[in-house]
């Protein structure tokens, strides 16, 4: 029986049974049988994924799916270029229940995953490259190789992803689909501090040579205010925001060890420095969805960071399951307890934090 024909013998009980049941209650009670009946690919193997375990989703997708077509070489040869080189941000949405990430190398390339559909496909981006679908707005920019760095960002409450690109903030309304631009922001880390705002960390330093702004963009006036002043620049930093403790992390970069985190009042409290150097390239942070903890995935190795206690640590038995030449992109699943990567294939992982 399915969950439509199930809440309809529901409801019919009701009613013989003398109980009155709104419209409202009755769509709650349709969503609950549906989600009851109905579990996803991907919840049912987060289900039954063990702490510290892997696993593929086998998921739809189409052919050359985090790559963008960029020529062909003398021989005739086809040239295509990976697209998420120099990043760690993925973004899941929890209402609409998918993955969304916007890449570059030469060409922007927006991707999604959809739990409900468990696949894989490209979304038009503001310039349309890619889709068949036009675009919004004219691509003023030159489409030099680049990377998308930290310039993804995501206001889930009100279903909004940004990406910087060529000296705007582009906003991509998640309920219809449309496109809207916004002048400024950083051509290297933008990130979403829920309850605040969207947040732009700038590359140069400020007038006094003091520190390096972090802007706040004002919905409403359509503009970027100062928020808070940061000892290193954005140029390669690594940003995230943690649901969990309520603070956004940001990691410098570029082989600065420096580690800073705000709150949402712009209070700036530093944190014990990496153990190691850390790049953009090599480096992936993810806050893990159970504990809060910050996963480092360095170079074939795992480190949790504690902002709470300040300490740093290795996970001894640690094996990436990618290959050499993979550059997956994460995102924490929060409502499933796992992390999604995707590259030549779509892996969960779920972290067995470390023992006292």
């Amino acid at each position: 029986m399915n969950a439509r024909n199930l809440l309809t013998l529901v409801i019919s009980s009701l009613l013989i049974s003398g109980l009155v049941i709104d419209n409202n209650q009755a769509s709650t009670e349709m969503f609950a049988a549906t989600a009851s009946t109905e579990e996803s690919e991907l919840s049912k193997l987060a289900h039954k994924m063990e702490p510290g375990e892997w696993a593929e989703l086998k998921a739809k997708r189409p052919a050359n799916l985090m790559a963008v077509f960029v020529g062909y070489r003398d021989s005739g040869k086809e040239v295509w270029h990976h697209i998420a080189g120099w990043t760690d941000d993925g973004k899941w949405d929890p209402k609409t229940r998918q993955f969304l990430f916007m890449g570059f190398r030469k060409q922007n390339k927006f991707i999604s995953y959809s739990e409900d559909s468990n696949q894989w496909r490209v979304l038009p981006g503001p310039f349309g490259w890619n889709t068949s679908a036009p675009g919004t707005f004219k691509d003023t920019r030159k489409t030099g190789f680049g990377h998308v760095y930290g310039r993804n960002a995501l206001d889930t409450e009100h279903g909004i992803f940004y990406v910087y690109l060529a000296g705007y903030t582009y906003a991509y309304h998640l309920q219809d689909g449309t496109w809207t631009r916004t002048p400024g922001g950083s051509g290297m880390t933008i990130e979403y501090f829920p309850g605040l705002g969207l947040l732009s960390h700038e590359t140069r330093p400020n007038k006094s040579k003091t520190g390096f702004p972090l802007a706040l963009l004002k919905p409403r006036r359509n503009t970027w205010e100062p928020f808070a002043v940061l000892p290193f620049s954005g140029y390669h930093a690594i940003v995230h925001y943690n649901p969990k403790l309520d603070e956004m992390i940001f990691f410098a970069g570029n082989n600065d060890r420096s580690v800073v985190t705000i709150n949402h009042k712009g209070q700036v409290t530093r944190q014990e420095d990496l153990p190691f150097d850390m790049t953009i390239r090599h480096g992936q942070v993810v806050v893990d969805p159970n504990t809060g903890l910050y996963l480092i995935f360095h170079q074939g190795l795992l480190y949790e960071f504690n902002s709470r206690t300040n300490q740093y640590r290795p996970v001894i038995d640690y094996r990436p399951p990618w290959g050499k030449y993979e550059m997956p992109v994460p995102a924490a699943i929060p409502e499933l307890g796992v992390i999604l990567f995707v590259d030549d294939k779509t892996l969960l992982y779920k972290h067995s934090p470390l023992k006292n």
